[in-house]
């Protein structure tokens, strides 16, 4: 299912319970309290609080599938406009995010166009039964999860940037071999989760046992007194 598919069924559901939940409200004014009506209709806490706890559990779910086909077409679009360098189209005005996120999520976007782009290239290829080897980049298995909404754009930046870039010791195909480890493991998981996963699975790479932080000010401070 296309993120176009998945945001028009997201969208569809959630209008559902949306209506379920008036239906419930009006029930519960009765013929006798008309103008209620409208403030009840009107105000959208009062609606989610006439839904038994699987009807709130539905709609928090198909939001948060809004949200993740949204913020992947925002990626796509953000890719697009920033290879198009028209300084006209402000990405994070438009879409009303920050520099920063516009900028991670227009790199998910060009992950999800070279993944589709070599998607295209293979199916030519096997239609026409030439003998051409398409390579997939090793990030296709992230790419694809955002394109099928297992995984949001922001979760999908954050699995990159964890899992670095292919080195000496850590070759492209070791790379996909972890991103599919990710996606399996990792649905619908936040950005911090995935971070921490994927950070997890360079470490494992590298052969390291731990993933030692970042020295703090503090440690520096420490260090010094310790040498003086």
């Amino acid at each position: 299912m296309d993120i176009f598919t998945r945001l028009d069924h997201a969208v569809h559901k959630v209008s559902r319970v949306q209506a379920q939940a008036e239906a419930t409200a009006v029930r519960g004014l009765g013929p006798s309290r008309a103008p209620r009506r409208r403030q009840v209709i009107g105000n959208v806490t009062a609606l989610v609080q006439q839904l038994p706890d699987d009807a709130v559990a539905q709609l928090l779910w198909q939001a948060g599938e809004v949200r993740r086909s949204a913020d992947a077409l925002i990626a796509v679009a953000a890719a697009e406009i920033r290879s198009r360098a028209d300084a006209r189209l402000d990405v994070p005005a438009l879409a009303g995010i920050s520099d920063a996120e516009a900028e991670r999520l227009a790199a998910v976007g060009a992950m999800v166009a070279e993944s589709e782009a070599a998607i295209d290239a293979r199916d030519v290829v096997e239609a026409t039964d030439l003998e051409v080897p398409i390579d997939m980049p090793w990030w296709h298995p992230i790419a694809i999860a955002v394109v099928e909404g297992r995984l949001s754009a922001a979760s999908a930046a954050s699995a990159r940037e964890g899992l670095g870039e292919p080195g000496a010791h850590v070759t492209e195909q070791a790379l996909s071999d972890a991103a599919e480890r990710l996606v399996c493991s990792l649905t619908a998981a936040a950005p911090d989760a995935a971070a921490e996963a994927a950070r997890r699975e360079r470490a494992a790479l590298e052969g390291a046992l731990l993933l030692l932080p970042e020295p703090t000010v503090a440690d520096a401070d420490h260090a010094r007194r310790g040498h003086g």
